[in-house]
């Protein structure tokens, strides 16, 4: 897991129709990386020598992917714990939701009702599958195309 950003001001791809987001030595193996381009935010990931790219916005709260955890080929949201295989963008399981906190006993009654009325409310949003891109590597560098 990285979290690195960098905001890439390309607009237009290449004549093949390809943008460079990134350079190999920047994502090491096991890895994610952020990258904006044209609006879009998108995780690269480093899967066993292989570039992968998925929206970096989970579908479910909007935390950003590339803060998650990447084991194998399913990155983990930091927020919420829903799944995804960066391979395709699949969700893989939904978010986990609920759990105790420590030394919850100690937090005022009017807060917990708070915390537990707020959990029933974000169990009700969907999850969705994240979009996929793309990726090319061409000797270190790194290019995906552009979905509209």
């Amino acid at each position: 897991m990285s979290g690195r950003r960098q905001k890439l001001t390309v607009h237009e791809p290449d004549s093949s129709g390809w943008l460079e987001v990134a350079n190999i030595d920047e994502i090491p193996l096991g890895t994610l990386k952020h990258v904006e381009v044209n609006d879009r935010e998108i995780a690269i990931a480093n899967v066993n020598g292989k570039f992968y790219a998925i929206d970096d916005r989970c579908g479910h709260a909007s935390a950003r992917l590339s803060s998650g955890g990447l084991r194998g080929t399913i990155v983990t949201c930091p927020l919420h714990g829903a799944q995804f295989d960066v391979t395709t963008g699949k969700k893989l399981s939904e978010p986990r939701v609920g759990g105790s906190i420590p030394d919850m006993d100690k937090l005022p009654q009017s807060f917990l009702k708070m915390i537990e009325h707020s959990a029933k409310i974000v169990a009700e949003i969907k999850t969705y599958d994240q979009r996929s891109y793309e990726i090319s590597v061409n000797g270190k560098s790194i290019k995906l195309k552009m979905k509209s």
